[in-house]
């Protein structure tokens, strides 16, 4: 039997663990105090925006919190089921159904774009997906295709299962949870925005898909319907149009996004 002295050493290494994984845990707007700039944002620009967010919030002079998701997922869904928040930063088909619910106001701007890219997780020297007809041999022979289902990429994925014919004939893991076991020689793609897959370290960056294949990922940023503070919320949003993510936003091999739009 242990000591007590040892089972109490014990007792608080674990609160320390504990304590420290719940301060690394990524933030919720749900979670957020009054005056907090709720956000709710894609994590296609989660590098860019974590980069210039001290500098945003010393731009409006409010704290900001962040929520990273799905767009097409987690966050479509909270805000449908009416979560309150003063800036989205998503993606155009998802603005069009929380719009059509009232969930946002009319102005959306367009503050980013990037391209879809191919990462590679295993041995595979050499992989070509430079055309069409690389790509589908590619990924007919990887041993795993890697995707989100509700993720920027979609309409990507989409495009490239639909024109190559191969939908149902890969080996799809869009829904496995677990990473997918690779024996010697074997190889896995992953479709994720570019932006996804730079800082990811346990893949090779294969570059953007070849333009006959590519759906670019364009991210806009609204204004909650119901927001608290309108005004902190716009002001967010104009700092994300000015120069102080362009930067961040190259780094992670994306575009500032288009005027007009």
């Amino acid at each position: 039997m242990k000591p007590l002295a040892a089972l109490m050493g014990t007792a608080i290494v674990l609160s320390l663990a504990l304590q420290a994984n719940a301060q690394v845990a990524d933030p919720k707007v749900a979670d957020a105090k009054p005056g907090d700039v709720r956000v709710l944002v894609t994590a296609a620009i989660r590098e860019p925006l974590n980069a210039v967010l001290r500098q945003a919030e010393a731009a409006i002079g409010k704290p900001i919190v962040v929520e990273y998701g799905s767009a097409r997922g987690n966050l479509k869904d909270e805000i449908l089921e009416g979560q309150g928040f003063e800036v989205a930063i998503l993606l155009p088909d998802v603005d069009d159904e929380i719009q059509a619910a009232g969930k946002i106001a009319p102005d959306r701007v367009e503050i980013a774009r990037v391209p879809v890219a191919f990462g590679l997780r295993g041995e595979a020297p050499n992989l070509d997906v430079s055309a069409p007809a690389a790509v589908k041999a590619a990924m007919l022979n990887a041993k795993s295709v890697k995707y989100a289902p509700t993720g920027a990429a979609l309409m990507t994925v989409k495009k490239i299962l639909s024109t190559l014919d191969i939908a149902g004939k890969i080996h799809d893991s869009s829904t496995v949870q677990t990473e997918v076991p690779l024996a010697p020689g074997e190889y896995e793609i992953n479709i994720y925005p570019l932006s996804e897959i730079i800082p990811n370290k346990k893949v090779k960056n294969l570059g953007a898909v070849t333009p006959p294949l590519q759906v670019p990922v364009i991210i806009e940023a609204t204004v909650g319907k119901n927001a608290a503070d309108p005004k902190a919320a716009r002001a967010l949003i104009r700092f994300l149009q000015g120069p102080a993510i362009d930067q961040a936003l190259k780094d992670d091999g994306m575009e500032k996004g288009h005027v007009g739009k």
